[in-house]
């Protein structure tokens, strides 16, 4: 790949990431992220006949799987923190025996260096010549194609919409995306900061346009007043005085922002300099160093997430025992990486694989750890995530979204809009203006399930 080529990618994974960072508001069974255009579940793709049914990488002391990620190169930093949340998730289970007295081993850490060949190299030496019980996958240029005809058991990170349909891929989250279902949630943030006037800002591909465009569309059809939208804002080094400027003219007084981090804290400071009061609800930037270092332009930004946010521990001790555990292994195992989503999202695959080896028992085989998460019908990595139902989860998404918001305050980010220690909030999908939170489904994680 060319540099202007490679460049070219990074930008529009800047923005595909924004998908997979819009966690919140997730679907029981599905992840809310849009990525491209919400991919339809691909049912053409499934498991060969006969395929699974060995144990590739299993001996009688441990379970060898393998990572695919991208860990040098222009797409580093957007991925490769995927993978010490695994790591850190099985030296805890190893830490504690194992699983049937075998440890869960990461044998091979393969780097895809960014580039779709080396991915493509990579898969096959996985499957083909380390023989990886299972696979752990965190890359721009994921294809599901090999890894469904071999039936490998897969976990992983979904940015491209291409993990729904096959029976052995596992997304974290959900491997359906879905979009719409994070509107309910936007106009219930818009209602309880009693806005009357909404802005929308997008860049100009289709993964952040068509998020905006679509929560512009619905917020519409339910009755609120958007006064103000671009979706053709440029992706690198977007000027937002201009914008920020139309914002004032049109009194606006709510901005929903559907850009990565760095757009974000241009969109933060020229809202700063004019003087606006505005709401801001963002679907990226909920990180703790970067609140740290823009703690001044952020204050009382909002943000959005699927997993317990991280600072509920802080917040509400004892409540949220799985995100307390996950933290102390983190800090343990992998130091630097606990406030990280990405490594949130390798330690939920790591769990989900795990879940899934106990599950098969004695008769270990890939076939049957595939059979066995996908009886599971609610997990939640030890309490930290929205439930999922694999049951499901591979094909459609259900009607129940849940998500939780943060606020910046202060030097930190903390939990909001939930009542008492609850940091949840649900939303059945609906066009009406004022939507009404539906009580909390069973299996979410809360002190009042304890």
């Amino acid at each position: 790949m060319t540099t202007r080529g490679r460049a070219t990618a990074a930008l529009t994974l800047a923005v595909v990431l924004l998908a997979s960072w819009l966690w919140g508001w997730g679907g029981i069974g599905s992840d809310a992220g849009i990525v491209r255009a919400a991919a339809s579940p691909r049912t053409s793709l499934t498991c060969r006949p006969g395929t699974g049914s060995g144990a590739p990488g299993v001996t009688h002391t441990e379970i060898k799987v393998a990572a695919i990620s991208t860990l040098t190169g222009i797409l580093a930093a957007d991925f490769g923190s995927f993978v010490p949340g695994v790591k850190a998730y099985f030296k805890m289970v190893d830490a504690h025996g194992g699983v049937d007295g075998r440890k869960i081993v990461l044998a091979y850490n393969l780097d895809d260096a960014g580039l779709s060949s080396q991915f493509q190299a990579d898969t096959h030496t996985a499957i083909d010549q380390d023989h990886a019980f299972a696979v752990a996958v965190s890359s721009y240029w994921f294809t599901p194609t090999y890894f469904a005809a071999t039936c490998t058991p897969t976990y992983g990170f979904n940015v491209d919409g291409n993990w729904s349909g096959p029976p052995n891929l596992f997304a974290a989250g959900g491997s359906v995306l879905t979009l719409k279902t994070i509107v309910p949630g936007v106009a219930y943030l818009i209602d309880h900061t009693r806005s009357r006037s909404v802005a929308i800002l997008a860049y100009g591909v289709s993964t952040s346009s068509d998020l905006c465009a679509t929560t512009g569309r619905l917020l519409r059809a339910a009755g609120y007043h958007v006064s103000f939208t671009d979706l053709r804002l440029s992706p690198i080094g977007a000027n937002l005085t201009p914008d920020v400027q139309r914002i004032k003219r049109a009194g606006s007084d709510f901005v929903v922002s559907c850009m990565t981090v760095t757009g974000n804290i241009a969109l933060a400071r020229a809202v700063q300099q004019y003087g606006l009061h505005v709401h801001q609800l963002w679907f990226d930037g909920a990180d703790a160093t970067v609140v740290k270092k823009y703690r001044s332009l952020l204050q009382g930004v909002y943000f959005d997430v699927q997993n317990v946010p991280e600072t509920a521990a802080r917040t509400f001790p004892g409540a949220y025992p799985g995100l307390e555990i996950y933290l102390k292994a983190m800090h343990r195992f992998a130091p630097g990486y606990a406030d990280n989503a990405l490594a949130l999202d390798g330690w939920e695959s790591a769990a989900l694989m795990v879940a899934g080896i106990r599950a098969a028992g004695r008769h270990l085989t890939q076939a049957s750890v595939v059979a066995a998460t996908n009886r599971m019908t609610a997990f939640t990595a030890g309490g930290i995530a929205v439930p999922v139902d694999w049951k499901i989860a591979h094909t459609a998404p259900t009607r129940i979204a849940c998500g939780a918001f943060e606020q910046v305050k202060g030097s930190t980010v903390l939990p909001v809009l939930g009542k008492g220690k609850e940091v949840y909030l649900c939303f059945t999908p609906s066009k009406d203006r004022h939507p009404v939170p539906v009580p909390l489904p069973p299996g979410i994680p809360g002190p009042r399930r304890r």
